[in-house]
């Protein structure tokens, strides 16, 4: 039986689907079948594959992230932006992983999800809830009053202008930029950032992966996930996060070590 392979392709980084063709080509050329999809239209051509390969960044991967992991779909990302740390090679190597994953010289690595639940209008499909990188309840420039909550017991209260639950593949993110701690990829915990707390008490904490979180904002604040603003909380109410039961499965077939990647970011 054939293989049934997406190609996703950011047009910002790949003009007229240039690379994408060119993956195409290859594929075609080996007796798969291959077809071609923008990051856009992800809701409408998105369909169950033996895998994925996403052409861009990580933003690109993050956005592909949430509807393959409900189709358990795994991704391959080569990288067509600037990070590159949930993609797999740079452009030059892209088709020589892809020889790799024909010949079955790959492994699959499972990432954590969160999932948020919070009150909206209307219904939010679970690919909108699901988070790959970060959950962020806040207010840009406005500091507000939340409350934050660990499987029901009362933890802290704090002002700033958001409360940050990152994944461990989100903590090398805004997670960083806020302060917070760098989780390793694998790992079963998630953290719990404070973005500009007005204290110079207030740290980041870390709980386990079972753990629940509910953040409630003293007033109206948006919800933010994986950089996507998903609705509105308002006043009092509550934002519930957990670890979600889907999981991203990416795919690797380099071997890298993900402490010499920080350093190659210049990150440690």
């Amino acid at each position: 039986m054939s293989l049934l392979i997406k190609i996703i392709s950011n047009e910002n980084n790949d003009p007229c689907r240039e690379y994408a063709t060119r993956v195409k080509a290859f594929l075609d050329g080996r007796g798969y079948v291959a077809e071609i999809a923008g990051v856009n239209c992800l809701s409408d051509r998105l369909a169950p594959a033996d895998f994925c390969v996403v052409l861009g960044g990580d933003g690109t991967m993050l956005r592909v992230s949430h509807f393959a992991a409900i189709l358990g779909i795994p991704l391959i990302g080569i990288n067509l932006g600037t990070l590159g740390f949930l993609t797999d090679v740079d452009r030059e190597n892209g088709i020589a992983a892809l020889e790799k994953i024909l010949n079955n010289e790959y492994i699959k690595e499972s990432r954590l999800m969160l999932e948020a639940e919070f009150a909206t209008e209307a219904i939010t499909p679970m690919e909108q809830r699901l988070a790959l990188n970060e959950v962020l309840v806040g207010e840009t420039g406005k500091l507000i009053e939340y409350s934050i909550y660990v499987n029901e017991q009362f933890m802290t209260a704090l002002r700033a202008d958001g409360i940050l639950v990152s994944t461990p593949t989100g903590s090398t993110a805004y997670n960083l930029s806020a302060g917070g701690p760098i989780l390793v990829p694998g790992g079963n915990m998630v953290a719990i950032t404070p973005v500009c707390p007005h204290s110079l008490s207030a740290r980041p904490w870390v709980v386990g992966a079972a753990d629940t979180v509910r953040i409630i904002a003293k007033r109206s604040s948006h919800v933010y996930i994986d950089g996507y603003m998903r609705g509105r909380l308002p006043a009092g109410e509550a934002v519930f996060i957990k670890v979600s039961d889907y999981t991203a499965s990416i795919i690797k077939t380099t071997q890298t070590n993900f402490f010499s990647v920080l350093r190659k970011k210049k990150l440690l």
